[in-house]
């Protein structure tokens, strides 16, 4: 039984303190308990085109300040919901389809549940910890839900929830939800965190595109192979905003376009919060631009001609700096940007705008560019598995999105 005092304690200080302190809100609950959101019905609906695609991200924004954002990753699987519950139910078998995970040892099952340990050798390091995972029983029309939750490790506190419904004949749509919050994490773990909120949702975004992307393939049987697609123009989508409105209020979305292993480009939507002048006031100038790439980070314009602009930029993030220089197109319409030397040196990237009924801006952006093209330590992390080097793709167009949101906002 837990002891008294901390109550006695809390009641004395209610009855003492000034009003002010005694209507102070209660602290956010950890992130093994906080409530994650997937996408609704209705989401998935309205997601539907995009989804027949490639697989579609939203990174949320936080509920409460003091709380890490939580990561919504869907999919279609050419497989029915009993293959792929066969790959989620047996986490043994991860190493074999998630390269990050290098090992998985069963310590428990009891009916539903499942405790395991893992472990996983990034670059110089390895990293550690616990999970339990609990399955629900699997509903004929709402199909499977499976929740684990981290009960220790080197990657701090978090939860992830699997729903994977029938999707059509001999076809799935999974949605892999997840939060992890390493502010309380191991050393390395906590260097990374330190570089502030892009960076944990940066690494929850990884980690959820390859569970989510090397599930996909377990349960098709696919095999890693090559692409042999020619790659396509930069060009935006179409977009329904006036359907996409209620879940752009949520968060930002991101649409992954694969051939084969092969990222061909990624796509990011997002309000801003603002009007269409101010945005595009902070896309035309590079010392912006470049400064909305992370939190923190840096640019200096080095040359100016009247066709474009080159700039150098660099991102301070803890352990995995990098930088480069870009060379930004202005124009009145498309914004391109392109690598010239330095970490995403081959990238290809290019901006616009639209807006709302009701004239808030919203930011489109679409890029083609290699993670691994950047630090030492990052080719390391990613080593040969491409759905790493595309979960960082999409952070990396998630953090560009909510810098310029951030910087037009200011």
């Amino acid at each position: 039984m837990p002891s008294l005092r901390p109550l006695a304690l809390a009641l004395l200080l209610g009855a003492t303190a000034s009003p002010a302190l005694a209507q102070a809100p209660p602290p956010p609950p950890p992130a093994d308990e906080a409530p994650l959101r997937g996408l609704s019905p209705r989401e998935l609906d309205v997601l539907a085109p995009h989804l027949d695609r490639g697989p579609v991200v939203l990174a949320q924004f936080r509920p409460d300040p003091r709380l890490m954002p939580a990561v919504v990753f869907a999919t279609r699987i050419d497989a029915p919901v009993e293959r792929v519950a066969e790959a989620i139910l047996h986490p043994e078998r991860y190493p074999e389809f998630m390269p990050a995970l290098d090992e998985i040892a069963i310590e428990s099952r009891q009916g539903p549940q499942i405790a395991y340990s893992w472990q996983w050798q990034i670059a110089l390091f390895t990293l550690r910890g616990r999970n339990v995972m609990t399955a629900y029983p699997p509903h004929p029309t709402r199909g499977l839900r499976v929740d684990v939750l981290s009960t220790g490790g080197d990657m701090g506190e978090g939860r992830m929830s699997w729903r994977v419904r029938p999707d059509g004949p001999g076809r799935s749509l999974l949605v892999l939800t997840s939060r992890v919050d390493m502010r309380d994490a191991n050393y390395i773990a906590d260097r990374l965190a330190s570089g502030g909120t892009s960076v944990q949702r940066s690494i929850n975004v990884a980690l959820t595109t390859v569970m989510a992307l090397g599930t996909k393939r377990r349960a098709e049987g696919a095999a890693r192979g090559p692409a042999g697609v020619t790659e396509g123009p930069l060009a935006p989508r179409e977009l329904d905003l006036a359907a996409l409105a209620p879940v752009l209020a949520r968060g930002d979305l991101v649409f992954l376009e694969l051939d084969g292993d092969r990222l061909d480009r990624v796509g990011v939507v997002a309000r801003a919060s603002t009007g269409v002048a101010r945005v595009r006031e902070v896309m035309l100038d590079p010392e912006e631009f470049g400064r909305s790439l992370v939190h923190g980070s840096r640019a200096r314009v080095v040359e100016r001609t009247d066709a474009h602009v080159d700039f150098d930029w660099g991102i301070p993030l803890p352990l995995l700096g990098v930088e480069g220089r870009m060379r930004l197109f202005p124009s009145e319409g498309a914004i391109r940007v392109e690598g010239v030397r330095g970490s995403l040196a081959a990238g290809r990237w290019t901006f616009d705008t639209t807006r709302f009924s009701w004239g808030e801006a919203v930011i489109v952006g679409w890029g083609r560019f290699d993670p691994a093209d950047t630090s030492r330590l990052v080719r390391r992390l990613i080593a040969d598995d491409s759905d790493f080097s595309h979960g960082l793709a999409v952070a990396t167009q998630i953090m560009v999105a909510r810098g310029l949101r951030r910087s037009a906002t200011r």
